[in-house]
């Protein structure tokens, strides 16, 4: 079973402490004979301490002997307990550690195929239930066999006359739990799924929960969640069941075999083939058999449902990056890279989670942009305007021609060196929990404040940072909704600047400012990063119309490049663009 071989994978985990492991299950094996000693000891305390008139001495002595074997016992579980602890936790810190090492290094295009919602419950719920299943596992997976065994050999030993009993309750338990293991695992597979969507549908809805209450849909928002933990109840019902049944059951059965026993037992001791005594120790061994199947009945879930996420989990840790630096990546300096770019037939898809490819979204782009050039991007909804500027820090790596930087592919770049020399200012202008300094030096902590401030002065965020109460330790909140859209988009751009890049990317970061802001942030930028090659993505003319040229993008591909002027003249499609913002076109503009 593949979950399982998922579960043994664990173990490689334990190589440098194999020694404290052994130790463990030598002191469970040590608990389980002294448990099966004490058992054993029954017998001749009954047959010859008490019936028979009894000896005092012998009573005595082994009543003495069981309960040290008891204590013996309790401190071999409590070593036991002690170890199965240690493990448990010791795994899941190991499987959360690399798990968030594994993702936090995952490209953009893991998180195309892995859902945010589905990377939680891994690091959370599915790390829990590993960790219990190690820990029973640990407890009662070498002990319940093994208990079992001996149990069977010594009731074979001392009553053989009843031996047919063993075999019949043997396989009445064996046949109760092949029938209800495999029920268990698919019950344990359906909440596992169950639980995922309703982690994905949670984290979907209160990252939009804005555009939930603006078209006043909480109502079918919660239809929808109850609907989805009705199928989490229901499958979380039909393990707990099961599971809940099975115990009663087994103990029941071990009950009743325990009654049939005495009285199968009964005619064997009036002819004198069988003592008392040794009929009660029979009764004895055959509960030892049946309690740690029952012990089993509780493993089996967690174990199941721990060996489910343990596979679940190593999908992750098995996912390589979609973008992998090369062996021979050479490393590259910032300040000697000049940030002259090519785009050679350039083509790009984007890959589906059956690992298919959808129709391109680039198709032979041919660009080349010289150091220090100010470009716009300009396209319809669609175009592929930030999809291009994407594949300049290797969000994703072209699916057909090259990207250079400097003549050198991106692809021969390693990546922490690569977006060294890219910026980028995404619109969805995120900021981080903690203060503004934080944020704005999240990519250079070490650079001095006076770069910091003069980043902040070119993205026009300097006014209002230095008029908070704290300035620059002024508190920042999730995702920084403390402040308003233009002040997160203009932070996000001081905090692209302040690395000071080669090039930098602003992929439509000025779309919540107002035209005058825009327009001073575009003056400051090159004043502070002079030299630095910028691409702007936009979706307004006035973004892009004082820059040195403009591209223009048509279902992947480009339409035209020039300047606004000589777009103006000659490009139907910039026509109606402007036409569209701007009103009018100027009489002396319209394309003959």
């Amino acid at each position: 079973m593949k979950s399982l071989r998922a579960f043994g994978r664990l173990f490689t985990i334990y190589k440098k402490h194999r020694g404290k492991l052994i130790f463990s299950q030598v002191l469970l094996l040590g608990a389980a004979t002294l448990m099966m000693l004490a058992q054993a000891l029954v017998s001749p305390t009954i047959n010859v301490g008490i019936d028979n008139g009894g000896n005092t001495q012998v009573l005595l002595r082994n009543t003495v002997l069981m309960v040290l074997l008891a204590l013996g016992a309790g401190a071999c579980f409590a070593g036991v307990a002690h170890y199965a602890t240690l493990f448990s936790q010791g795994t899941a810190w190991w499987l959360r550690v690399h798990l968030y090492d594994r993702i936090t290094g995952f490209s953009v295009g893991n998180f195309d195929q892995h859902r945010t919602g589905q990377l939680m419950v891994n690091l959370n719920t599915d790390v829990t239930y590993v960790a219990f299943a190690v820990q029973f596992s640990m407890m009662l997976m070498l002990f319940a066999p093994f208990m079992v065994l001996v149990a069977f050999i010594l009731a074979l030993a001392t009553a053989p006359e009843l031996s047919w009993m063993i075999l019949v309750v043997a396989v009445v338990v064996i046949l109760i739990m092949l029938v209800m293991v495999p029920r268990i695992f698919k019950a344990t597979q359906q909440r596992q799924k169950a639980l995922d969507d309703i982690n994905n549908a949670v984290q979907e809805d209160l990252t939009g929960i804005r555009v939930v209450k603006a078209f006043v849909r909480e109502k079918l928002e919660i239809e929808k969640f109850e609907q989805r933990t009705v199928l989490l109840r229901n499958a979380t019902f039909a393990s707990a069941f099961i599971v809940g049944f099975m115990m009663p059951l087994l103990q029941g059965i071990g009950q009743l075999s325990r009654a049939l026993a005495l009285s199968a037992g009964a005619p064997y001791v009036e002819s004198g083939a069988l003592s008392v005594g040794t009929v009660i120790g029979f009764t004895q061994f055959l509960a030892l058999i049946v309690t740690p199947m029952a012990l089993l009945s509780v493993l089996i879930p967690f174990l199941l449902r721990g060996a489910n996420s343990a596979e679940r989990i190593f999908e992750v840790l098995d996912t390589e990056p979609s973008v992998q630096d090369k062996p021979d990546a050479k490393p590259v300096e910032r300040s000697q890279m000049k940030g002259r770019i090519a785009f050679e037939n350039v083509s790009f898809a984007y890959r589906r989670p059956d690992g298919e490819y959808d129709p391109p979204v680039l198709k032979n782009v041919n660009l080349t942009i010289e150091p220090g050039e100010r470009i716009g991007f300009l396209g319809s909804t669609g175009s592929g305007k930030s999809t291009l500027v994407n594949l300049l820090p290797r969000f994703y790596d072209v699916t057909e021609g090259r990207l250079t930087i400097d003549g050198i592919d991106v692809r021969d770049i390693p990546q922490d060196d690569l977006r060294q020399v890219v910026g980028i200012a995404l619109q969805e202008a995120v900021l981080f929990q903690g203060d503004v300094r934080f944020n704005l030096k999240f990519g250079a902590p070490d650079v001095d404040d006076e770069v910091m401030f003069g980043a902040a002065k070119a993205a026009d965020s300097y006014a209002f940072v230095d008029g908070l109460p704290q300035q620059w330790e002024a508190p920042v909140a999730r995702r920084g909704y403390n402040f308003s859209g233009g002040q997160r988009q203009r932070l996000s751009m001081a905090r692209a600047l302040t690395p000071q890049p080669r090039i930098l990317v602003l992929d439509d970061s000025t779309s919540a400012l107002d035209v005058a802001t825009e327009s001073r942030v575009q003056a400051a930028i090159p004043e502070f990063a002079g030299g630095t090659t910028t691409l702007y993505v936009a979706q307004r003319i006035s973004a892009v119309i004082e820059l040195d040229r403009i591209v223009l993008l048509k279902n992947g591909a480009i339409d035209d490049i020039g300047t606004h002027e000589e777009l103006l003249a000659r490009s139907e499609q910039y026509q109606s663009i402007y036409e569209s913002q701007l009103g009018a076109l100027p009489a002396d503009e319209v394309k003959s």
